[in-house]
């Protein structure tokens, strides 16, 4: 099921759980990969994820950056390589991060908005999501959002990666002063929302 949320403040967006599975689930070694060419960002978005999950009592985190020296991207993205790396150090969950792109939106000052569906491509992945329409009235500045996407990997098993696939989901941060502060917020509402909705425990 892919379902749509709107809130005053960032949350998922977008998001899919793999149907008929049991959750919550608990994995003892979980590993945050960002893929993304941008080190910093990469780093940010690790780091600020692990620390949302201490703050949910999960202790045992491995870092993306510490198990792959290199900047992971879709155009170095090694299936295998990353695979045999993550159960060589005993993962048994992944959480696979990016960063989507940025989208300016004309923002007005009458502060009514609508949500109106749109369909957008950003590289290979095809976002379903919400901006936001006002009605009309003059234009102010520019308002942009940051899209990130997320992916949760049962490792807990040998199968195979459609399969190993329990869920998935995309959230936009809107109006940070840099990308590296939308990943804090994403990080944030990405962890916290695992926990609320009982896909993790």
């Amino acid at each position: 099921m892919l379902s749509f949320m709107m809130s005053c403040g960032p949350s998922m967006t977008s998001n899919w759980v793999k149907p008929s599975i049991d959750t919550p689930k608990y994995y003892g070694r979980i590993a945050v990969v960002a893929v993304s060419s941008d080190s910093e960002l990469r780093a940010s978005l690790e780091k600020h994820i692990g620390q949302r999950f201490e703050k949910h009592g999960m202790d045992n985190i491995v870092y993306g950056s510490k198990l792959f020296h290199e900047n992971i991207t879709q155009g170095n993205w090694n299936e295998s390589h990353i695979t045999s790396t993550l159960s060589k150090h005993r993962i048994d969950g992944a959480l696979i991060v990016s960063y989507l792109g940025d989208l300016n939106l004309p923002q007005y000052d009458n502060g009514e908005l609508y949500g109106a569906p749109t369909n957008q491509r950003l590289g290979q992945h095809v976002n379903l999501r919400y901006t936001e329409v006002s009605q009309a009235d003059y234009y102010t500045a520019p308002n942009k959002k940051y899209w990130f996407e997320a992916y949760l990997y049962d490792l807990s098993e040998i199968q195979p990666k459609e399969e190993a696939l329990i869920w998935k989901g995309q959230s936009s941060v809107p109006s940070p002063s840099s990308v590296k502060r939308g990943a804090k917020r994403f990080s944030k509402v990405l962890v916290d929302h695992l926990y609320n909705k009982e896909i993790l425990k």
